[in-house]
């Protein structure tokens, strides 16, 4: 008979169960993690967003502080100049009258008869010279305006450039401090999902062994059954071979006492059969064997009546009160003296009854006896 394939089946559905479940279970996890740090880049994502505007609109407002300033630096500035210009026309305006040979002033030197004299001219000199010096003081006090007004501006520029600036500092700090603070809370659930992934494949890695694991008891399983059955096979036919040397013995020995011969021999007989010896009931009922001579025993012959006899006509298939017999499929060895007083050895079934009760032929006796 050729020896059972117990290979492991790599492709049975319940490796293909494990393998299933793990798969989805990964994927639960992998879509678990995969959406909590997409919305965590989004939410670090909107933060930095929000950090940006909010510089913008800061810088915004410090550029519009600054134009405003100029603004107004640039209006005194031109009020300033207005102012020059006005001064500058008032002292020519203030110069003509003065100066006019017509005019008021020069009635006033002619009335007091000087006109003709030095004193007229010194006098236009002098008005001359004022009028210059008017226009000197407005135009110099204008220029320090300007510078002042030009410096200004530039300082507040300046200083505007320096908010600016301190703004754009403190969005790119704010910025990468979200920037590192997102990084790092990614990295902590990527290390969580790798984690998870880990603790999944060795979850139903164990329940793979698990089923490995069933598949080589049952294979163990079957094993043994094969081999018990092997062996009830192999005793089965031990049995029957035997049965069929014990007929034959059996035969034998009918026909050699059916031909006056048996006596004071001292032959072993080597059976599993049910006969403690062979024998042949005469008419007045007295059994006699090669171990026996006698009437058969109130309980025995109970036992055959109620029970049946094997094929040696007297010994019963069952015992009163316990039951009918059946076959261990075992024996043993039992030594017997015969009538002529010759000790011989036999090989004797184990039988039992229902109760679990084990028997054993007492063919000197002519009953059973519990063995």
């Amino acid at each position: 008979m050729a020896t059972p394939n117990y290979d492991i089946n790599y492709n049975d559905e319940r490796f293909k169960s494990v393998e299933s479940a793990k798969q989805n279970a990964l994927s639960q996890i992998n879509n678990t993690y995969n959406n909590m740090i997409n919305q965590s880049d989004k939410f670090y994502q909107d933060q930095i967003n929000a950090a940006n505007d909010y510089a913008q609109k800061q810088s915004e407002i410090q550029q519009a502080n600054t134009d405003f300033a100029i603004e107004k630096i640039n209006q005194q500035k031109d009020q300033t100049r207005k102012d020059y210009l006005k001064e500058q026309t008032g002292a020519y305006v203030d110069w003509q009258k003065q100066s006019n040979q017509y005019g008021a002033n020069a009635e006033s030197i002619a009335a007091q008869g000087l006109n003709t004299t030095g004193y007229s001219e010194s006098s236009q000199v002098s008005m001359y010279n004022t009028y210059q010096n008017r226009i000197s003081t407005a135009r110099d006090s204008y220029n320090r305006a300007v510078l002042n007004y030009d410096n200004s501006i530039k300082e507040a520029m300046l200083t505007n450039n320096a908010a600016l600036a301190e703004i754009a500092y403190n969005a790119l700090k704010n910025q990468l401090e979200l920037s590192l603070q997102g990084f790092q809370y990614k990295n902590t659930l990527l290390e969580a999902q790798i984690n998870e992934q880990q603790e999944n494949e060795d979850r139903y890695h164990q329940r793979w062994q698990d089923v490995l694991s069933q598949m080589n008891t049952e294979n163990a399983l079957k094993e043994e059954v094969r081999q018990y059955n092997e062996k009830m096979a192999y005793q089965r036919e031990r049995d029957r071979i035997a049965d069929e040397q014990w007929q034959k013995e059996y035969n034998l020995q009918l026909a050699s006492m059916s031909g006056g011969g048996g006596g004071g021999s001292s032959r072993s007989y080597s059976s599993s059969g049910s006969s403690g010896g062979s024998g042949k009931s005469s008419g007045s009922g007295t059994i006699t064997t090669a171990y026996y001579s006698g009437k058969m025993p109130s309980a025995t012959a109970n036992a055959a009546s109620s029970y049946g006899t094997f094929s040696n006509g007297y010994q019963p298939k069952g015992i009163v009160g316990y039951g009918a017999l059946s076959p261990t499929g075992k024996t043993t060895k039992v030594v017997s003296t015969t009538l002529q007083g010759t000790k011989t050895t036999t090989t004797q079934k184990i039988w039992k009854t229902s109760d679990g009760t084990k028997w054993v032929w007492n063919g000197m006796a002519m009953k059973y006896q519990k063995y």
